[in-house]
């Protein structure tokens, strides 16, 4: 396959036809037209030649970025692809683009195994050829069959530190709602309810859950019970006996807490359920793992820090010293 990078007349390319994304999200298109507006356009379009003229393949946001910025000429990579070929690479940019919801992800995975059955036979070899785990590819899946109303209410992937906006639900509530509760009416009302509060994920999943055991409890009630109930903290079997002898005092989370977890609060420590020790919070504060000290592996259960490093990575995967993720101190109530 030919390529060449060069410079372009914004006025010789036309937008990519075979996109199977249609919608822009406006203000996300306004803020990268902004920044092109200053700096120029970092990363080339991907191009192809269609007659007299070019095709976009790969940047159709930022392309349209770049009209709305008045620019005339762009830097573009040229490289002939067929028709079949950019479908599938739009497709498969689609599923790894962090700004999409899991709704939109979901369905360019449906149409990438109904499109290319041999290449993408099932939810296992896509995910091993997109770097994705079949279980999110499943979810995604899931997500496509939801009411269209729960599809428009499911955020992108939210960033670290930043909120769920008001009217929006993660996906991971939205999977459980539809895996938990039948009825697609009962499906809409809970996820409106959730999507009213600042309810975190954990807090969202135990609200679901409860709709599900008491169908004819109003979801209002419902979320009340479990939101003025005192916060249950998950730990592993293996921290009881080091929280209960009061050696383990500290404890990192990637997600973002819970609004309960607050200095002063008393939340109950739990292996599941029931609780087994009362804790009071007394910091909570960002960090990044590659700040972490010795003291604060031996907070995290009398560790030393090369040992929290090794029980950090079979419970999180890896160990990324630039990751920022959750401290929070407590200690023992007696």
């Amino acid at each position: 396959m030919s390529e060449r990078i060069t410079i372009v007349e914004l006025r010789n390319i036309q937008p990519n036809r075979l996109n199977p994304r249609l919608d822009i999200n406006i203000e996300r298109l306004n803020e990268l037209t902004e920044s092109i507006r200053n700096v120029g356009l970092v990363q080339p379009l991907v191009v192809r030649p269609v007659g007299d003229h070019y095709e976009v393949v790969v940047g159709e946001r930022r392309y349209r970025a770049c009209q709305q910025a008045g620019l005339e000429k762009v830097p573009v990579i040229i490289k002939d692809y067929s028709n079949d070929q950019v479908i599938e690479l739009n497709l498969i940019e689609n599923v790894q683009r962090e700004d999409l919801s899991a709704v939109e992800k979901g369905k360019s995975c449906k149409l990438l195994m109904e499109k290319y059955p041999n290449r993408y036979p099932n939810v296992k070899v896509l995910g091993e050829k997109l770097g994705v785990s079949s279980t999110s590819i499943d979810a995604w899946l899931k997500l496509v069959s939801a009411p269209l109303e729960i599809q428009r209410m499911i955020t992108p992937a939210e960033k670290i530190g930043v909120p769920r906006a008001k009217g929006k639900i993660d996906y991971d509530t939205a999977v459980s709602i539809t895996r938990r509760i039948k009825e697609p009416e009962r499906q809409i009302e809970v996820a409106r309810e959730i999507a009213k509060r600042p309810i975190y994920r954990r807090t969202a999943r135990e609200v679901i859950a409860r709709v599900a055991k008491e169908p004819e409890k109003p979801v209002e009630k419902v979320i009340q019970e479990v939101v003025e109930a005192p916060y249950e903290m998950p730990f592993r079997l293996s921290h009881m006996k080091t929280i209960l002898e009061g050696v383990k005092v500290q404890t990192s989370r990637k997600a973002i807490p819970d609004p309960k977890v607050k200095v002063g609060t008393i939340i109950h420590a739990s292996v599941w359920e029931p609780h087994f020790a009362d804790l009071r919070i007394t910091s909570v504060e960002r960090k990044r793992l590659g700040e972490f000290t010795e003291e604060d592996a031996k907070r995290e259960g009398g560790y030393t820090l090369e040992e929290f490093k090794e029980v950090w990575k079979r419970i999180h995967g890896d160990w990324n010293e630039n990751a920022s993720v959750c401290v929070i101190r407590f200690e023992r109530m007696k």
